[in-house]
């Protein structure tokens, strides 16, 4: 058996402890390796640096709600350490951890001190506006064999002037610059995270119905802050499905890891496969993590979830089951036969060999406790070489082990046979050689012509 393990995280806001301002770096840096990483830094090298001006406005007595590190008495060019949850900064949707500030109302903090960058941002007014410098998102994808692109239409409404994405790329006027427009932040708990279908790195299409492609950022924030309460974005994603997905001929076992709350984004439905009722995806909505996944499919069967079998559960058990996972869930599925195209897995997609029993044993926990004696070894036995995966599908996935097989879906023939039924098909021999011997028979006639 083989096992795919598919492990997509959303993103963890990390706090971190009160520091000695709202604009100064603090004793520590709590912002996780990424953000070490990002004050690490001195500069964005030219053909990989982009410039954006980003305005707030803010209210008497209040911060900015980000902290600046940086200065040419400390680690190097001043730069956004932390934004903190909830703050102006962070709300506003236009910045990032990482990103330089150049200046800050037209005053360039190239030559200033740290202490005298945090003095400036305190006493700067309500109406803030920086030039800021980030790094550009990743050139547009090129056409990869071993990747599918998908769009999805997605309903956002906007809270303040926002729609809880940082967007960053865009059309530049030099060439080498040019980007998709990128999201490169989701954050957590603003409208984008609550709806769930956007992540970072999905390219921005359209907006409204307006189409973006060829725009500057100047122009799609521009468009973004025109759009109404309710805005329409078309978003393209990519899918990668793993090699093993779109090659093997038996069962997988499938692990997502999930946020708590997040849906997985597939609903189930009731089919028949060899006489026998199985659980099948009916629907798997786009861009969920199912989707981005790229290892399940509309028809797969789904043999067990969390270990479970689903063998004896009805429809509305399965999908209780379903829904009552928590952060990490195991799916073991058998793929519908379907034409597809071996792909590159994504980095997120582990593939590896199962050990596993075969899930739909009926001595594994289902929905419903077997019948006792249920398990036992059947009185009549296999015949020796005969395939025991026709009993389910064409191509291996249970265990060498296993002797139990259904026998409803045995293959045709192999099925006992009572005395009295052998005894018929005996007299039914002998009747058809005795007819063979006949005058009029064909066989009698044609030995006569070569006599």
């Amino acid at each position: 058996m083989l096992a795919v393990s598919l492990k997509w995280r959303l993103g963890v806001v990390r706090r971190r402890p009160k520091d000695d301002g709202p604009y100064s770096k603090g004793g520590k840096d709590a912002g996780g390796a990424d953000v070490a990483l990002a004050c690490r830094r001195q500069s964005i090298p030219e053909e990989f640096r982009g410039v954006t001006v980003v305005e707030l406005i803010k209210k008497e007595g209040s911060t900015l709600g980000l902290t600046i590190s940086g200065g040419t008495d400390k680690d190097g060019k001043p730069r956004v350490s932390n934004l903190r949850p909830g703050g102006l900064a962070a709300r506003s949707d236009l910045l990032n951890v990482g990103d330089y500030i150049r200046s800050v109302n037209g005053i360039h903090l190239t030559r200033l001190r740290h202490d005298e960058i945090i003095t400036l941002l305190k006493n700067v007014g309500e109406r803030v506006v920086l030039e800021v410098e980030y790094e550009l998102p990743p050139p547009a994808p090129e056409n990869n064999p071993g990747t599918i692109s998908k769009t999805v239409d997605v309903s956002l409404y906007k809270e303040g002037n926002s729609f809880g994405f940082v967007l960053r790329g865009g059309a530049h006027e030099d060439g080498h610059k040019c980007r998709p427009l990128v999201l490169t932040y989701v954050r957590p708990g603003g409208p984008a995270d609550r709806e769930g279908s956007l992540k970072v790195g999905d390219r921005l299409l359209s907006v409204d119905g307006i189409p973006l492609h060829g725009a500057s950022h100047a122009i799609a924030l521009a468009t973004l802050r025109q759009c109404s309460h309710e805005a329409l974005f078309q978003v393209e994603y990519d899918v990668a499905i793993p090699d093993i997905v779109a090659s093997t001929s038996g069962s997988l076992m499938v692990e997502i890891t999930k946020t708590p709350g997040s849906a997985l984004g597939i609903s189930l439905t009731t089919g028949s496969h060899r006489n026998k009722p199985v659980i099948t995806i009916e629907r798997i909505k786009p861009a969920s993590v199912v989707d981005r996944s790229g290892a399940l499919h509309t028809g797969d069967h789904i043999l067990s979830i969390d270990g479970t079998s689903t063998e004896y559960c009805s429809l509305l058990e399965a999908t209780k089951l379903l829904a009552s996972v928590s952060e990490k869930v195991r799916l073991e599925i058998l793929p519908v036969p379907q034409s597809r195209q071996p792909l590159k897995p994504s980095e997120a997609v582990k593939v590896q060999r199962s050990e596993q029993p075969h899930r739909w044993d009926p001595c594994m926990p289902s929905c419903h406790s077997p019948r006792p004696g249920h398990c036992r070894t059947p009185t009549w036995a296999t015949p020796a070489g005969q395939d025991q995966s026709r009993s389910l599908s064409s191509t291996p996935f249970s265990s060498p082990t296993m002797n139990h097989t259904n026998p409803s879906t045995l293959p045709r023939g192999s099925q006992p046979m009572s005395p009295r039924t052998t005894m018929g098909r005996r007299r039914q021999r002998r009747r058809e050689h005795k007819s063979s011997c006949k005058p009029w028979s064909l066989p009698f006639l044609l030995g006569c012509l070569y006599a």
